[in-house]
């Protein structure tokens, strides 16, 4: 009977651990202050988990440059709100972040390869606010 019940019990805490750990694929949750945040998308499985929790999100960024139809990883992103105050800075892991903000106007601004690229953004209450930031390739990057 003993055994039954350690069987049982190592069961359940495996079975809570699990919940503990990130789904398959599904990059770590980081914080910037208040916000919270999660980046990557390289590789299929990385880029279906990250999208499979969009909705979970309130703020949708994606990362690409033209001609080559690439997208882009070690993107220096940094998010104000109307104040100016920033609310999130981060590199991108890959092509896509996802952020939890509250709602308001925020100015997001993306740097990659020295260029930088800015938005203003709009976060409603309800949904996904979704912004892509592109970039031309470098003449280096063009001959590559």
């Amino acid at each position: 009977m003993q055994m039954i019940h350690t069987i049982v019990a190592a069961a359940l805490s495996l079975g809570l651990a699990g919940a503990a750990f990130p789904q398959d694929g599904l990059p770590p949750l980081q914080t910037f202050g208040g916000a919270s945040y999660i980046t990557g998308g390289i590789g299929l499985d990385e880029s279906t988990a990250i999208k499979s929790v969009e909705k979970d999100f309130t703020l949708s960024l994606l990362f690409a440059q033209t001609k080559r139809g690439e997208y882009l990883s070690d993107v220096k992103v940094s998010i104000k709100d109307k104040a100016g105050k920033s609310v999130l800075e981060a590199v991108s892991d890959g092509p896509m972040l996802l952020a939890r903000l509250p709602a308001g106007a925020y100015t997001v601004s993306a740097e990659y390869d020295g260029k930088t690229r800015t938005r203003t953004v709009r976060v409603e209450g309800k949904g996904v606010t979704r912004a892509g930031f592109v970039w031309q390739p470098t003449a280096k990057a063009t001959m590559e």
